[in-house]
């Protein structure tokens, strides 16, 4: 049997899948296979670094992370947004706290150390503002029975990358998954890797793209440029593919310390130089201010010129020179990783179109539309992750529910997703997202919007907004701009819009209200009602969010799922032995023996009799 090319990346895509399991597996359990020494995740600030922990801190009790590795989340300084570079400093000074090393001494010298920068706002996909995108659902169930994120993609496909480097420091991006084989990666390098694959042009002019000059170096590094430009340097090749940024590069020891040369003296941190190139002003790029001048080809006159993350001054142009200075020696080399796979979380749009639409081309994965969900026939064409879906409620094709209760009559139309909210019914519109929220002092919000929109958007842009324009949006309920803003710009992203509430339901009869709004059809009193509410925006609602209530939530949901589906196994003649698989390696928690114990009380006679038989024989 002759196979294609696409079926042949598959197998080896499928088979090194399975052997990144097992590395973890064997991450977990053997004390002498070879981890990443300090794990550290960037922030945007305490609150997000809070969950972070609180996500991690989970996966070390529950035996889902390797024990002996350092782990550390750290937010910009005094809640400041200091750039991807700024991080990446915080991150070195963070590490030469914990090594106690002579003065003079490589502080990085024989660590091996995992940086994913995951301290964005996540605008372009707010239902993952307050969590962050890091920890967003991926559509698999992994072998032990959970749902996976991104974060654990990363732990699991990243856990075989240590044995292959002696030291240095890999850097990933927080919303890109990368698929590849660690068996691929060739550390023979001085000063930077960087990793790439290849990619179509029309993919890559949206990203960075890597020049080869001839030797298997970086030449050129060419962040989004347009595709007539990267013809023209001869980025592209003959199958129109170019050499993309992944967001995936590594640093060996020296060019850390080089790096951290910068911030301290005599090998401890200079409070000095560490706030010039930290701060809010420099605000400094890991991917523009360290990668562009280790490329062969980089000029110091076009270094100046180079996009910054936030504006170009002075202070970024005096970091800029002593950067130069310090890195311009090393080179970067180029790994072009071929067969590999590179999963960008954009948009919403692109969330949706990957769990419903594409998601059967990463079946060879073990991805699906159903992940940890009850009550959704599998043939449905709507995808759900951690989603208790009633009998009687209607899911539309293209639609993804988490993290949700969909009870009663319900009816969620075409192309709509629903996150965090527990709907009794309720009737939402099509292609429209719908996200609940808990704030910290206990109310409640439902933030709404187009799965089209882009929070990014400008009024005097004519930003979309649930089908309309914000600017129609606010003559069709006789608003004005200070109904909307006070002293912010008029972005999508600062609309004061989502009334706060005492109860979820209350704030599910206002996202309806909203939607109402949005087409010109709320009543005089309903818009009235609004209007003297206090209303938070997609920004300041993520920054008031109480995460950690949120995440409870969705692991008590996780924990009811897993008892319903028990049950229905056990209703079906299942073996108990085989119905309790389910559980993973978890096992029963004490939430979800709470709730078998809760359903056997409703369940006929003969149901209760397995129920009770089933967790006994598991309790001895």
């Amino acid at each position: 049997m002759r196979y294609t090319y696409n079926q042949m990346k598959n197998l080896f895509m499928q088979q090194s899948y399975l052997d990144s399991w097992e590395d973890y597996e064997r991450s977990l359990n053997k004390s002498n296979f070879i981890k990443w020494d300090f794990i550290v995740l960037t922030a945007s600030n305490e609150e997000q670094a809070t969950v972070y922990r609180e996500q991690i801190a989970y996966r070390i009790q529950n035996h889902q992370l390797p024990a002996t590795t350092h782990y550390a989340v750290l937010p910009d300084p005094e809640g400041k947004r200091v750039g991807s570079g700024g991080a990446t400093f915080n991150v070195m000074r963070y590490i030469a706290e914990q090594i106690d090393r002579e003065n003079g001494e490589n502080i990085f010298k024989n660590k091996r150390i995992l940086v994913i920068h995951s301290g964005g706002d996540s605008k372009r996909v707010p239902q993952y503002s307050a969590i962050g995108k890091l920890f967003s659902p991926v559509p698999r169930e992994l072998p032990d029975g959970r749902g996976s994120t991104l974060f654990d993609e990363f732990m699991i496909g990243m856990s075989g990358v240590p044995s292959r480097i002696k030291e240095g420091m890999l850097v990933l991006s927080g919303d890109v998954l990368l698929l590849f084989n660690p068996l691929q990666i060739d550390a023979m390098f001085h000063g930077a890797a960087a990793i790439s694959i290849k990619e179509r042009v029309e993919v890559g002019k949206n990203h960075g793209v890597f020049l080869n000059d001839g030797h298997d170096n970086v030449g050129q590094f060419l962040h989004k440029q347009s595709e007539e430009h990267l013809r023209e340097v001869g980025a592209v090749n003959n199958q129109n593919c170019v050499d993309l940024d992944t967001g995936a590069v590594l640093f060996d020891s020296d060019l850390l310390q080089s790096l951290f040369n910068l911030i301290s003296t005599n090998g401890k941190v200079n409070a000095q130089k560490f706030n010039r190139f930290v701060s809010e002003e420099a605000k400094i790029s890991f991917y523009g201010d360290f990668l562009y001048p280790l490329a062969n080809d980089s000029t110091l006159e076009q270094y100046y010129r180079e996009a910054a993350e936030g504006v170009i001054n002075d202070t970024l142009l005096a970091c800029r020179k002593e950067i130069w200075k310090a890195v311009r020696g090393y080179s970067m080399k180029l790994i072009c990783l071929s067969p590999a796979e590179f999963i960008h979380f954009g948009t919403t749009r692109e969330l949706l179109q990957l769990v419903t639409r594409n998601v059967e081309d990463y079946s060879f994965l073990s991805w699906s539309k159903k992940v940890m969900t009850t009550g959704a026939e599998d043939n449905s064409e709507f995808a759900a992750h951690n989603a208790y879906i009633g009998h009687a409620a209607k899911i539309e094709k293209d639609c993804y529910i988490e993290n949700s209760y969909i009870l009663d009559n319900s009816v969620i139309h075409s192309g709509s997703i629903v996150s965090n909210l527990h709907l009794r019914n309720v009737e939402v519109p099509a292609d429209t997202v719908w996200h609940g929220l808990t704030l910290k002092d206990g109310s409640s919000l439902v933030r709404v919007y187009g799965v089209l929109d882009n929070p990014k958007g400008r009024l005097k842009n004519q930003a979309g907004f649930l089908g309309t324009t914000l600017g129609d949006f606010l003559e069709k309920n006789k608003l004005s701009l200070a109904d909307l803003w006070d002293n912010e710009e008029d972005y999508l992203w600062f609309a004061r819009l989502y009334p706060t509430c005492k109860s979820r339901e209350e704030a599910v009869e206002f996202a309806l209200i909203l939607s109402k709004m949005a087409e010109g059809k709320a009543t005089d009193s309903e818009i009235l009602r609004w209007k003297q509410c206090k209303r938070e925006s997609l920004y300041s609602s993520f920054n008031k969010a109480d995460v950690q209530h949120d995440s409870a939530f969705e692991r008590e949901l996780e924990s009811r799922i897993l008892a319903n589906k028990f049950i229905y196994q056990l209703s079906c003649g299942t073996y108990y032995k085989e119905a309790l698989k389910i559980f993973g390696r978890r096992g029963i928690s004490e939430h979800i023996y709470e709730n078998l114990v809760e359903d056997a009380k409703d369940a006929p006679e003969d149901l209760k009799i397995r129920i009770y038989y089933a967790l006994s024989r598991y309790m001895k």
